[in-house]
Order: C-alpha cells, then structure tokens, then sequence
C-alpha cells in the first residue's frame, strides 16, 4: 500500500460519508503491517504521535502498526473503538 492508496480512499471515504450523511462512514482507522510501515518510512513518511494517548496519526486518522495487520483502511464502523477518539480528515501535506 502506498500512501497515494491510502488517500485516496480517504477521499472516496469522505465523499461516501457525505453522501449517505452517515459518520460511520467516515474513516476510522488505517491499519498497516509492520513491513509496510518500514518501507513507508524512509520516504518521509507523515504518520507521527501528537500524544500517546491518540497514537500515530496520519491526517489525523489513527494508524495502527502490527506485524499481524493486513494494510487496510477502515471506516468509523468497522474501525469501532481501535480508531477513537475520532478527529477530522486533514489536509495533504
């Protein structure tokens, strides 16, 4: 996955939102496999920690790292309470 990817479904995220006027589909989480990660980060990657409570972030949808993720996007429902607290899309850097 790259982050081109990662984007873009975002973006049909939000429109999907605002179209069905539902916030469960708005994005909730991004899950990516450790290696997917690492490759990711040498490419000055834009995930960073604002604070440990909200963990690494990416246009400030909770991203979350493990070796047993698959790299997937998830909405606010399938998400659930591993992407909370829920913050608003940001802008691409």
């Amino acid at each position: 996955m790259t982050l081109d990817e990662i984007d873009h479904l975002l973006d049909i995220m939000i429109k999907e939102a605002a179209e069905k006027g539902d916030d469960a589909y708005l994005p909730g989480a991004i899950s990516l496999h450790n290696e997917t990660y690492y490759k990711l980060s040498p490419k000055g990657l834009p995930f960073g920690c604002t604070n440990i409570l909200y963990g690494i972030r990416y246009r400030g949808i909770r991203t979350l790292v493990a070796r047993g993720r698959e790299n997937k996007v998830l909405n606010r429902a399938e998400a659930g309470e591993t992407g909370e607290p829920y913050f608003a899309l940001q802008p691409k850097a």
